[in-house]
């Protein structure tokens, strides 16, 4: 079995900013690419957050190999079980170009 490290990181990423850890937060605030904050929700394009994850974890894989993994991964159900999950926050017809937003969601739990 092939341990996905950067959808790992990714995960925890998200699950840090869900939970408003002050370094990562700190780190968001102090990265120049589209990775923000936006009405407390975390708004990202792939390629920014690719090179977040890569500067904040140092772990790395190709872009092409990132994209690939990340898609094939269980990450918005994984998400799901916490509350949360990822949206395109604004689409521009490419993959490589749209915005994606990670947002809270109400669980059946709570309505």
């Amino acid at each position: 079995m092939v341990i996905n490290l950067m959808c790992l990181c990714a995960e925890k990423f998200f699950l840090d900013v869900l939970a408003s850890e002050p370094k990562v937060v700190s780190e968001i605030e102090s990265f120049s690419g589209d990775v923000r904050v936006e009405k407390e929700c975390l708004v990202f394009s792939i390629s920014a957050l690719y090179l977040f994850l890569t500067q904040f974890y140092q772990e790395s894989v190709g872009f092409a190999e990132f994209q690939r993994q990340l898609y094939q991964s269980t990450l918005n159900q994984d998400l799901k079980a916490h509350g949360a999950q990822i949206v395109v926050h604004r689409s521009t017809d490419k993959v490589a170009t749209n915005l994606y937003r990670l947002e809270r969601v109400e669980s059946a739990d709570s309505k």
